[in-house]
């Protein structure tokens, strides 16, 4: 299947016999040197097609030349995390992204420092880290109240705590979602109502983890591990 020099996701996109680039899209291109001689742009609509355009020397036109669907992944991964602090997140996105977790929760709990989110600034981290990894598909982003979405998820989910007593095995996460809370931990009340819907609660091996780092160590699981 061919492929494209260049990959760029434009989410939602619908293919048109020729379109042109953004000033951004162009100035990517320049820096990767596809403004001199004949090369394909690949474009990927974010949900799994992907339109492959012919680009002019020495132009910003492109031209349409073949629609194809990607090879889906062969399970999605979603993981639930409080939102990290500064620019951690866009750190946390990237490698969430080139691991290829499909979805995020961003969950608000008590302890939660961070309640500020870009929306546009984290689709753009995500939708770069897609077009270099090569990922068929987009990261989906939710942001919810934590205990809510715990209550009407408690089956699904497990909860990474570095002070619960079960320790950590490969097994329990299969076909669950894990779960990161702040770095300032679960309050009193949180871990109360979990205990009272029975959510399993684990521990990672090791020292007590930032935010992000958990979260990467819970997407490599899922991705590798399981």
């Amino acid at each position: 299947m061919t492929e494209g020099d260049l990959i760029l996701f434009r989410e939602g996109f619908l293919p048109t016999p020729s379109l042109q680039f953004t000033s951004e899209e162009w100035a990517h291109a320049r820096a990767r040197r596809l403004d001199r001689g004949d090369h394909l742009v690949e474009i990927r609509d974010g949900l799994g097609k992907s339109f492959l355009y012919r680009l002019s020397p020495n132009k910003k036109e492109l031209f349409l030349v073949e629609e194809k669907f990607l090879i889906q992944r062969l399970k999605a991964l979603a993981i639930a995390i409080a939102l990290p602090k500064g620019n951690r997140l866009d750190f946390f996105l990237q490698k969430a992204t080139e691991i290829g977790i499909s979805k995020i929760f961003f969950c608000e709990f008590e302890h939660s420092v961070r309640k500020e989110f870009n929306i546009e600034r984290a689709k753009k981290i995500v939708s770069e880290a897609a077009s270099q990894s090569k990922q068929p598909d987009l990261l989906q982003m939710e942001i919810v109240t934590a205990m809510d979405w715990l209550k009407e998820n408690k089956t699904r989910v497990l909860i990474l705590d570095p002070h619960a007593d079960q320790s950590f095995q490969s097994t329990l996460l299969a076909e669950k979602i894990p779960v990161i809370g702040p770095e300032g931990g679960f309050s009193k009340s949180e871990i109360l109502k979990m205990d009272g819907w029975n959510l399993e609660r684990v521990r990672l091996n090791g020292g007590i983890l930032r935010t992000e780092t958990a979260g990467i160590v819970a997407a490599s699981l899922l991705a590798y591990g399981t």
